[in-house]
């Protein structure tokens, strides 16, 4: 199972927020200095976020992505606010690795189509979820589509990864939706759990059920978990 210590980016700064609540913050400091001293504990992969270009509805802080790829050399994927085909371009020619897109995916098929043709398998799309239901806008609103209608309408399009956070539980350090995350695979398709990954156990439980990969946090970043144990479990 793939590891992917995760840094969520406003201002240039590390930050966690509770629920994906703009309003529930906490800063860990600068960014690319948090990325290399998780590849200097062992990881090989990162999972970004543009919480401001999430907001926003265009990036904000691919230079400071493409930095980290520069300066790490770490497996990136990163998303927030990836909603047309000049800024998935605009990722691919900063040598991202995976790309990550919201419910444009959902919203936009003929967007979808041009964005898989030129992004391949680099695409993949995060889907985040309350109560079962997709979120949009940054989690700001509520979407028409079930989780488990999402991924099945996707993948008949071509989608061949997922990651999934679960919002009640994200930055709440209560452990993930291992049930839900069971119910989400699928063959031949890459699932990626995320939100609320906390404890040693929780990692080797996300192993355990077949998750492909898990994106860990808060945990990481206050120092409540050590990436080094994490990723002996993986």
């Amino acid at each position: 199972m793939q590891l992917y210590p995760a840094i969520d980016l406003m201002s240039g700064q590390a930050v966690r927020l509770k629920q994906g609540d703009f309003q529930q913050q906490t800063f860990f400091g600068d960014a690319l200095t948090i990325a290399k001293r998780f590849k200097e504990d062992g990881a090989t992969a990162i999972h970004l976020i543009d919480l401001d270009g999430a907001k926003a509805g265009e990036p904000l802080h691919l230079s400071l992505i493409a930095d980290i790829k520069k300066e790490t050399g770490l497996f990136v994927e990163a998303g927030g606010g990836v909603r047309n085909i000049e800024t998935v371009e605009a990722y691919v020619g900063a040598g991202i690795d995976r790309i990550l897109i919201g419910t444009v995916a959902l919203e936009d098929e003929a967007l979808l189509e041009q964005m898989i043709e030129r992004a391949g398998d680099k695409l993949a799309v995060a889907l985040d979820a309350k109560d079962g239901i997709v979120q949009t806008r940054g989690w700001l609103e509520a979407s028409d589509w079930t989780l488990e209608r999402a991924i099945e309408h996707l993948i008949q399009k071509g989608i061949k990864t997922f990651l999934y956070t679960d919002i009640s539980r994200d930055g709440m350090m209560q452990g993930p939706d291992v049930d839900g995350l069971d119910r989400l695979k699928r063959d031949g398709v890459e699932l990626i759990a995320s939100g609320g990954v906390t404890t040693v156990e929780d990692v080797a439980r996300l192993k355990e059920i077949g998750m492909d990969g898990a994106v860990i946090g808060r945990a990481l970043l206050d120092g409540s978990l050590s990436l080094k144990e994490v990723l002996r479990v993986c």
